[in-house]
């Protein structure tokens, strides 16, 4: 229950005429904080506005159901009620953490302004919880800096349950990697999967040859959109051409901040293609002689339909490694489909053979980036890939000494757990039956390890191993409510981590019964009505 400030909480009654008859309602104190925690609750976990109850409608709508009760203000929603809901929440978060046998810390930094920058730290369990929120001044914003904060977070989640880190590809983030893994020898620091492709995608839209294409569309899309006639006559044409609707193309401007942005663009300039090229070459339309040129060019189509293939191709990747299920172990396997399929879209490609080969170099790097000793560990511990030849002699040798490491670190005995490897790759002993392996298609590969196989030596090292999250996607996720102008505009910094804090983990944590204080019994409510009107 929150604390009841003296003076704030009173016992409300409420007159109200029904039928002929006055019906007298009454709120005693602790029906009153009972209900102000479930309704701020509500509005935290749904991230409604915290004026919502001062808004005249929500006002009439509580007065039909509870005529005395008085909703919080939002001076209250956005202060002791948050701290009571912040401190309640966090409590729990750190239960789970605490009852988790392994855990991986995701860690993702963002500059606000010139000044400040904010680095979030989430805590997967693997469930991905908030943990805490950091506002730190640029010239603070090191290696050594984020690297003590990172040591701090593992010390306290409990070190020995701490498999990995995961940061975005900042310098300072990856300079701080060493520190950790020479502080704490059996965790893997790691690199966001999808911030290394997303810089090859940023590298390919960086080319003389891609600004260029990109240069020439945006030239097209804004002198037809920023013209009335000539975006009348596009979107008359358009609705025309299929069938007399509403769902015409529009033409778009990379105005997204993700990798959509300019594909977008480029798909509703190739959608709209047949009605551009038919006002080009109407005289009744007044066009710029450039524009008209271009649109009649099929160079020009040709370079734009190659370039929004290959970014589209690149942008599918990236958006496949956020997903909620993607997975350590599909890493290696997911740069080695790019690597094709990157060889093939670059040959039809408007790059010139310079440009491809720095997009090669690119890829390269951001594989260095990507793929570290653990992933080829996971990969060869994840069943779905058993019996697959992707790794390199040395990526293998890798994986057994971080296989090897980490049985160290649980006190098992290496040559046992290594024997048990053996076994699992030759599909014997335990995994000599088909049954064991059509299974993993239906359950994760954590839970295939410690479901079916915990009698294993390999067990402990394997599902502490695949549970490890491949991307710091969910601390892309809360960021995304930092970026809420709303929140950000109407609490200070403090607040708006609390709420934002409470926000996320209130979807995260299984709610439990007894987080509900149950109200007044029906005979104490009879009382409360008996005193109220002797």
């Amino acid at each position: 229950m929150p604390r009841l400030q003296s003076g704030v909480w009173k016992h409300y009654t409420s007159a109200v005429k029904d039928g002929g008859q006055f019906l007298i309602d009454s709120v005693d104190q602790r029906s009153q904080a009972v209900a102000d925690e479930c309704l701020a609750r509500a509005v935290y976990a749904t991230s409604s506005p915290l004026t919502l109850a001062d808004n005249i409608y929500w006002k009439k709508f509580f007065s039909v159901l509870r005529p005395a009760y008085c909703p919080p203000t939002r001076e209250a929603l956005s202060s002791h009620l948050l701290d009571y809901e912040y401190d309640r929440v966090q409590s729990q978060v750190h239960e789970t953490i605490g009852k988790a046998e392994c855990v991986t810390i995701i860690c993702s930094g963002w500059s606000n302004v010139k000044e400040t920058g904010t680095i979030i730290y989430s805590v997967a369990t693997p469930v991905p919880l908030f943990y805490k929120c950091t506002t730190i001044k640029q010239q603070t914003h090191t290696s050594t800096f984020i690297a003590e904060e990172l040591k701090d977070v593992i010390s306290k989640v409990g070190p020995q349950k701490v498999f990995a880190v995961v940061t975005d590809d900042a310098p300072e983030m990856m300079a701080a990697w060493a520190q950790v893994e020479k502080a704490f020898p059996h965790i893997s620091a790691i690199g966001c999967t999808s911030c290394g492709v997303q810089q090859l995608f940023n590298d390919t839209l960086a080319t003389p040859s891609m600004k260029t294409v990109c240069r020439r569309a945006e030239q097209v899309a804004r002198s037809v959109r920023e013209q009335k006639i000539l975006a009348e006559t596009f979107g008359c044409r358009q609705k025309t051409k299929i069938n007399n609707t509403d769902n015409g193309t529009t033409l778009t401007l990379p105005s997204n901040s993700d990798w959509t942005g300019v594909v977008n663009m480029f798909n509703s300039l190739l959608e709209g293609q047949n009605s551009l090229q038919e006002m080009a070459v109407s005289h009744t339309l007044n066009m710029e002689a450039s524009i008209r040129e271009m649109i009649q060019d099929e160079a020009f189509w040709k370079d734009l339909s190659s370039s929004r293939n290959l970014l589209h191709l690149i942008g599918n990747y990236i958006d496949y490694m956020k997903r909620k299920d993607a997975v350590l172990s599909g890493v290696v396997d997911m740069f080695s489909q790019l690597k094709n399929h990157i060889g093939a879209s670059l040959s039809e490609s408007v790059l010139h053979s310079g440009e491809q080969k720095a997009i090669m170099a690119s890829l390269d790097r951001c594989q260095e980036f990507s793929i570290k000793p653990i992933h080829a560990a996971a990969y060869m511990l994840d069943p779905k890939h058993v019996g697959q030849q992707t790794l390199s002699g040395e990526q293998i040798n890798s994986a057994y000494y971080v296989i090897s490491n980490l049985s160290h670190h649980l006190n098992l005995d290496a040559g046992k757990v290594l024997g048990s490897f053996a076994r699992f790759s030759a599909k014997q002993g335990l995994w000599k039956g088909a049954g064991i392996w059509s299974s993993c298609q239906h359950v994760s590969a954590s839970t295939w390890w410690k479901g079916l196989c915990s009698s294993e030596p390999l067990s402990a090292v394997a599902s502490a191993i695949l549970q490890i999250p491949p991307t710091t996607g969910a601390c892309d996720q809360i960021w995304s409510r930092f970026c809420d102008t709303k929140v950000l505009g109407a609490l200070s910094t403090e607040r708006a981590q609390k709420l934002v804090a409470v926000q996320t983990n209130l979807h995260l944590i299984e709610p439990s019964d007894c987080e509900y204080a149950p109200l007044e019994s029906e005979e104490e409510k009879k009382v409360s009505f008996q005193s109220e009107t002797q």
